[in-house]
C-alpha cells in the first residue's frame, strides 16, 4: 500500500485547522498542523511535508515567510489562505514566490481537495 501523502496545515483559527485537518483526513491525506508561522517552520523542518497550506496572517512568523522557507529549503508545493488578503494580492507574489495556489477564506472545499489532488497526484 502506498504510503500516505502528508500535508502540513498552517492556520492561527483551530476551527479552520480542524476542519482542513478532517477533511483531509478523511481523504486520505496524513495531516499535521501549526497554529503559527514558527511552530509551522519548525513542523516542515522535522517532517518535510509533502504540502504546506498555509493562511497568510499569521503571528509570530507572516505567512510568506512560512512560504519562503519551505520553497528555499525544501521545495515544498504551498498553498496560501487567507481570509484578508485577495486574490489579486496573493497572485501578485505568485511568480516570485512560487506560490502553488490560493484560495479565499471561506475556502472551497471541493475545489481545494481537486488542488491538492493535482499537486500531489499530478
Amino acid at each position: 500500500m502506498p504510503e500516505k501523502k502528508q500535508i502540513l496545515v498552517v492556520d492561527d483559527d483551530g476551527d479552520i485547522r480542524e476542519m482542513l485537518r478532517g477533511f483531509l483526513s478523511h481523504h486520505g491525506y496524513e495531516v499535521i498542523t501549526a497554529e503559527d508561522g514558527a511552530k509551522a517552520i519548525e513542523s516542515a523542518r522535522q517532517h518535510i511535508p509533502d504540502l504546506v497550506i498555509t493562511d497568510m496572517l499569521l503571528p509570530k512568523e507572516h505567512g510568506m515567510q512560512v512560504l519562503e522557507f519551505v520553497k528555499e529549503r525544501f521545495f515544498i508545493p504551498v498553498i496560501a489562505i487567507s481570509g484578508i488578503y485577495d486574490e489579486a494580492q496573493i497572485l501578485a507574489q505568485v511568480e516570485e514566490h512560487n506560490i502553488d495556489g490560493f484560495f479565499p477564506k471561506p475556502i472551497d472545499l471541493p475545489a481545494l481537495l481537486a488542488k491538492v489532488q493535482t499537486i500531489l497526484h499530478g
